[in-house]
């Protein structure tokens, strides 16, 4: 899934369709894209999902968003939680960006949290403080100290 506007842009629009993705409307409910990410699902394809819908400019987790709750509940399938740390301050090197770290959680489901299943932000939360659990504190932003 990535913002409709990168779709816009005609080459890295041309480059998005090519690997597979799919436009999602920001700041709103875009019933077409989760039904797109479901049908992605079911087809047996990795789905990568930015529950925070953008690049956080302080480098810290921002609330994510009750799509990813919306998603993983109803499709059933594992989550893989990934924590990118150092895109603000990456540099170009010689072929290829350097200084970004990601680091892989155990995968889990939704089924797993011990959330009220019926509220779609604290499923999201819980999500997200699997993916905090794997930055270090002082970049867990709204999910520090959980």
């Amino acid at each position: 899934m990535g913002k409709r506007e990168l779709f816009e842009t005609p080459v890295i629009g041309f480059l998005l369709r090519a690997i597979g993705a799919f436009p999602v409307r920001r700041g709103e409910a875009d019933r077409g894209a989760l039904r797109m990410a479901l049908n992605v699902i079911a087809a047996g394809q990795p789905l990568g999902f930015f529950a925070e819908g953008h690049r956080s400019e302080s480098g810290q987790l921002i609330r994510g968003h009750p799509g990813v709750a919306y998603v993983a509940q109803r499709s059933g399938a594992p989550l893989i939680p990934l924590a990118v740390m150092g895109t603000k301050g990456a540099r170009l090197g010689a072929f290829w960006r350097r200084d970004i770290l990601i680091r892989v959680g155990e995968p889990f489901r939704a089924a797993d949290l011990v959330v009220k299943a019926d509220d779609a932000q604290a499923v999201t939360d819980a999500i997200m403080r699997r993916v905090a659990a794997l930055m270090p504190e002082e970049q867990r932003g709204v999910y520090r100290g959980e």
